[in-house]
């Protein structure tokens, strides 16, 4: 019958709002999406396709630019994809060409995922004409066909690898604005964040430990499949010859090279395209295991 009742309210307000995002509900989610069979396995392809690209200056047999006078030779002991058009040793351009096309698609989507993140979050949270100029924006940019944006941007900034990332990054950032606006919305009047208000946090620190890590699964199945299209924008670019630019390789710019070569080594062609395609699949099926992981209403 003393001083209990007046400060039992804030001793709940902070136990709710360590509930809300405590650290024992993630390390059960992960727990989760790592036993399901999806996250675990394209996930290991992931780290291998990962591994051989980054590790191509060790694992390739030759340089990538060496040319030789022995163009279009079929896979043989020496080459084990054969060389193109120029006698260069098409596995080893392979894996260098995994190095740029995974490098600038990571790059893209990591910008893209910072911002968009910050975006969504203050639009969400703050509402109001923040919400009104930031969400209107985002509509204007997803007006207009990727691939088609990529395009004008890449031509109106020039053709570089740098040029390349910030396109990417532009084209996708409001895919994680609208993700993360509309998950704000759904925490930001939860019982954690009036918790956290209670106890006198800041908005700041309410964005940032109540909120930011109870909207983390959406921003990781965007990631997942944000860079499984990150790399066909990029591979379109360089297909188109707006990417990497000879001699340097990019899955892209090897399967542009191949369309007119392909009827003497075939394998120009295949083993780009099914790099580029095990990749995308990979990380599709990721962001759907760990959709279907973190994603409560998705579990029996």
């Amino acid at each position: 019958m003393t001083a209990t009742p007046v400060t039992a309210p804030t001793a709940i307000a902070s136990q709710g709002w360590r509930r809300g995002a405590g650290p024992a509900a993630v390390e059960s989610a992960w727990r989760r999406a790592l036993r399901n069979p999806r996250v675990s396995i394209s996930a290991f392809i992931l780290l291998l396709i990962a591994a051989v690209s980054f590790g191509a200056p060790v694992l390739a047999p030759y340089s990538p630019t060496t040319l030789t006078d022995m163009p279009l030779l079929p896979p043989s002991s020496q080459y084990l994809l054969g060389t193109d058009d120029f006698g260069r040793d098409a596995l080893s351009r392979l894996l260098y060409a995994g190095q740029i096309s995974l490098g600038v698609s990571i790059a893209s989507v990591l910008i893209a995922t910072v911002i968009g993140v910050w975006l969504g979050l203050l639009a969400g949270y703050y509402r109001g004409w923040g919400e009104t100029i930031i969400m209107r924006a985002m509509d204007l940019l997803l007006s207009f066909p990727t691939i088609v944006l990529a395009i004008a941007i890449v031509s109106a900034l020039g053709i570089s690898l740098q040029n390349v990332i910030i396109v990417i990054a532009i084209v996708y950032i409001p895919r994680f604005v609208r993700v993360v606006f509309g998950a704000t919305l759904a925490v930001r009047q939860s019982e954690y964040v009036q918790s956290a208000r209670v106890i006198g946090a800041g908005d700041g620190r309410i964005l940032r430990t109540a909120i930011l890590p109870n909207v983390a699964a959406p921003i990781l199945v965007q990631t997942s499949l944000s860079l499984g299209f990150a790399i066909l924008v990029e591979t379109g670019l360089s297909f188109l010859g707006l990417g990497a630019q000879p001699p340097t390789p990019s899955w892209g710019n090897m399967v542009s090279a191949a369309r007119n070569v392909m009827e003497l080594n075939p394998w120009l062609l295949i083993a780009p395209s099914a790099a580029i395609g095990i990749t995308i699949l990979a990380l599709n099926t990721l962001g759907d295991g760990l959709r279907d992981a973190l994603d409560p209403r998705l579990r029996s």
